[in-house]
């Protein structure tokens, strides 16, 4: 029988995690967020059929943005190669321009490069490079960083838009591992829910995040002069708020990757952003 795509259900569960817990020795992330994100009607999950049986899905998210963001692919190691992934990916973009996307985005570890051919071929574009960076163990910084207010979101919009960090990172800030572009309406809605904080000529949006029963304490976005944006993120990493990590997100070339490094962070992982403009067909 063809494979045929259709939406995910609650019953899956079982056949896509009998070989989804293998995935990156049995660290993938998945398992933990499957119940989450079947119930989310507005992110829908998609999977692959064959013979009755799903044996790949992906996930569709609409972002605030207005984009498009595809995660969650996974293919069972018998069906790789017969083009299941793209099927999923093409799926997607055609939903989310029914849904009103013109920009669609996705990430991948820069390592995986069999992951890049299949990227390439649904025709995205490496956008731009991110290292994430975690701070070496002992203690941070409890002050330095002070919140900014809704008053100040015009000098803070143009304080980000001026730093090369939005330059070389096409201007996203990242939640998890999705990638938001800090448009001004964004931009307003992370100031007045209390996630961008200022130190001198730095700037940071910062906010607890999670998936599954993971927690972690994220700089989503760190941007300005180097010895500011350090004192920035040794002050919202040392918070004493319950976290199983702590890191923040910087783009590759950028000049405060040197200042963290000389300040004893170390580089976790790095990810590449891939983008495309309006899909056809």
């Amino acid at each position: 029988m063809a494979p045929r795509i259709r939406k995910a259900r609650p019953s899956d569960k079982e056949q896509l995690m009998s070989f989804i817990r293998g995935v990156w020795g049995g660290h993938d992330y998945i398992p933990q967020v499957w119940d989450e994100w079947v119930r989310e009607r507005a992110s829908p999950v998609y999977v692959v059929e064959v013979d009755g049986v799903p044996v790949a899905m992906n996930r569709l998210k609409l972002l605030d943005d207005g984009s498009a963001w595809l995660e969650g692919v996974r293919v069972h190691p018998a069906y790789r190669g017969r083009g299941l992934a793209t099927m999923l990916g093409e799926n997607s973009l055609k939903v989310a321009r029914r849904s009103g996307a013109t920009l669609f985005r996705l990430a991948s570890d820069s390592r995986n490069r069999a992951a890049h051919r299949q990227i390439s071929r649904l025709g995205f574009a490496e956008a731009a490079r991110f290292s994430v960076y975690a701070p070496s163990k002992g203690p941070l910084a409890r002050d330095g960083a002070r919140l900014v207010l809704p008053s100040e979101l015009d000098d803070t919009i143009r304080l980000i838009r001026g730093t090369r960090e939005f330059e070389l990172g096409r201007g996203v800030y990242w939640d998890g591992w999705r990638a938001t572009a800090m448009t001004d309406e964004v931009t307003r809605g992370l100031v007045e829910r209390g996630e961008v904080w200022r130190s001198g000529r730095a700037v940071a949006v910062a906010r607890l995040g999670g998936e599954g029963r993971g927690v972690w304490e994220q700089i989503c976005f760190l941007g300005g002069q180097p010895r500011d944006a350090v004192r920035l993120a040794r002050c919202l990493l040392g918070r004493e708020r319950e976290a199983s990590e702590r890191w923040t997100y910087v783009p590759q070339r950028s000049p405060v990757v040197h200042a963290l490094r000389a300040s004893g962070f170390e580089r976790d992982v790095s990810i590449i952003l891939f983008e495309r403009g309006a899909a056809k067909g």
